[in-house]
């Protein structure tokens, strides 16, 4: 019973030895699978076992099954072991590089085959899903400041209205960490209008100085019937470089061009003097570097809200242009331009939807804010004299909100 149990001592060093050289080429096939399905993100270690002179089978069977013979029969096996043979080498983490993805598939699939685990791609088919997206989103966007803006004493404009326009999108990716994208925001065309009919009570705010007397704006006062209406218009085109990362942060670096709009006008009737006219209009293109960020949250497996901001600074090619008419005489008629500094702070919250794996529904509510540029309320234009008109004020500012519904499909 003593002499079974006992192993003669060869055959304890060939088994360990053989066990050894399965453990080195299993722990090496896991790496490189590993290395290959890993993120950019992920330091990347692969490692070339070459594999000692130790026999792995014995009369063509495995180590870990049955033994066709007793071990005393077994020939003894080479189980050295040297560190020259060991090939280990680390390489440096890496995001963003382009074809990183395929090049490091290419070499794990390379190593394993050298190292005989096989000559297939333990992770299936390289590269990324998602190779280029296209959404449309219905945007209604109202303004928020100067809805109490009138001349007229007796009338107010109506409010400003929730105009539909829309953002569409465009997006190239070169690989799964970065891309393209160009961005359009409009066509939007706010209008406001007032009509207000009298018997020789309407008044207007003009305040004629600087040596022009109220007789040179008469056909705005003690009127009979006084009309307004004011026009806004706001188109906004972007190219940004775009940046993904592990589904939860999406960065981006862009240019910008904004052109917004305003065109005033003014229309008083006085059966006593004539027809009294005042137009203004203003325009600012703006043209600017911008950056931003989106942060995803998952709420579900096929849901998450998060957070998106964007912040620019732009040059703004402004300008201003105001006509004044009294009956027959023509009071003011003069205009500016100026190349001033503007900015740019866009933020909103947002909740996506994949409906099925190439559509996604979005939902959003955002605000933008941008200051430096030339409005008709910021222009004073109350004031008539001499210099009316002959100097454009940019230090005005612009405040947006509104809500959107869209879709994105993937390709």
């Amino acid at each position: 019973m003593r002499k079974i149990l006992v192993f003669p001592r060869n055959g304890v060093a060939a088994l360990t030895a053989a066990l050894r050289q399965v453990s080195l080429a299993a722990f090496g096939a896991s790496l490189t699978v590993t290395l290959c399905c890993s993120s950019d993100a992920t330091a990347q270690t692969h490692a070339n076992y070459v594999t000692p002179a130790a026999a792995m089978n014995y009369q063509d069977a495995p180590v870990s099954g049955s033994l066709p013979q007793p071990l005393s029969n077994l020939a003894a096996s080479d189980a050295s072991y040297s560190v020259a043979e060991d090939r280990t080498s680390v390489e440096q983490a890496q995001f963003g590089g382009t074809g990183f993805i395929d090049n490091a598939m290419t070499r794990a699939v390379t190593q394993a085959h050298d190292n005989h685990y096989g000559n297939s791609d333990p992770c299936g088919t390289a590269g990324c899903d998602v190779t280029a997206y296209v959404s449309a989103e219905a945007l209604w966007l109202t303004r928020g400041n100067d809805k109490y803006f009138s001349l007229s004493q007796n009338s107010r404009l109506t409010d400003f209205d929730y105009e539909l326009g829309g953002r569409f999108t465009f997006g190239r990716l070169f690989n799964c960490v970065d891309g393209w994208e160009g961005v359009f925001v409009g066509p939007y065309d706010w209008k406001r209008q007032a009509t207000r009919n009298g018997t020789a009570d309407l008044q207007s705010r003009f305040i004629p100085n600087g040596g022009y007397l109220p007789a040179l704006i008469d056909t705005f006062n003690f009127a009979d019937r006084h009309v307004q209406s004011w026009e806004s218009e706001l188109n906004s085109f972007e190219i940004n470089r775009r940046w993904w990362s592990w589904d939860v942060l999406s960065t981006l670096v862009g240019m910008r061009y904004i052109d917004y709009s305003e065109d005033y006008q003014f229309q008083s009737t006085r059966a006593a003097r004539g027809v009294g006219n005042y137009r203004n209009q203003v325009k600012n293109r703006m043209i600017g570097a911008q950056i931003g960020a989106d942060i995803f949250y998952p709420v579900s497996l096929r849901g998450n809200v998060g957070f998106r901001g964007k912040a620019g600074v732009f040059g703004n090619f402004d300008e201003t242009n105001v006509i004044m008419q009294n009956a027959a005489t023509t009071i003011v008629n003069a205009g500016d331009s100026s190349v001033d500094l503007a900015g740019l702070v866009e933020m909103g919250v947002f909740a996506n939807y994949q409906l099925v794996p190439s559509v996604r529904l979005t939902a959003a509510y955002e605000f933008w804010y941008i200051p430096g540029i030339v409005t008709v309320p910021g222009q004073s234009p109350q004031f008539i004299n001499p210099s009316t008109g002959t100097r454009v004020d940019n230090d005005n500012e612009l405040f947006l909100h509104g809500g959107s519904v869209g879709a994105q499909i993937l390709f």
